[in-house]
């Protein structure tokens, strides 16, 4: 069976939102706001989190629940965000949140669930 659309759709603006975060990582440490150890310890995280839409495109059903606990998790930790110190990095949070809706909206679709349980 073919992937589909929706879940094609979700991966790219999983990829997307990578490129986006792994941009604002290099911008922070270009401008002296992140330190080395802390700009190689967000680019391995980001490069682990490549493996999801890899999985997900991959039929896996676990993958996109890990997604949405991660999305969760993310989005609680605005509020934990200095809004004052870290401006850029809150504005950049903010502007994805859309996007992160719209990626769980496409995983959880019903042709996605049916795609996702047919084996």
């Amino acid at each position: 069976m073919e992937t589909p659309s929706v879940i094609k759709q979700a991966v790219i603006a999983i990829l997307a939102t990578l490129a986006i975060s792994t941009l604002l990582a290099l911008y922070k440490k270009l401008t002296g706001n992140a330190s080395n150890g802390e700009f190689i310890f967000t680019i391995i995280i980001y490069g682990l989190f490549c493996i999801l839409p890899y999985k997900i495109n991959s039929k896996s059903n676990a993958a996109r629940y890990v997604y949405l606990v991660i999305t969760i998790i993310s989005l609680l930790s605005l509020f934990a965000i200095d809004s004052e110190k870290f401006k850029l990095e809150f504005i950049v949070s903010l502007a994805l949140i859309p996007v992160e809706i719209f990626i769980l909206y496409r995983l959880f679709q019903k042709e996605a669930s049916h795609w996702f349980l047919s084996k």
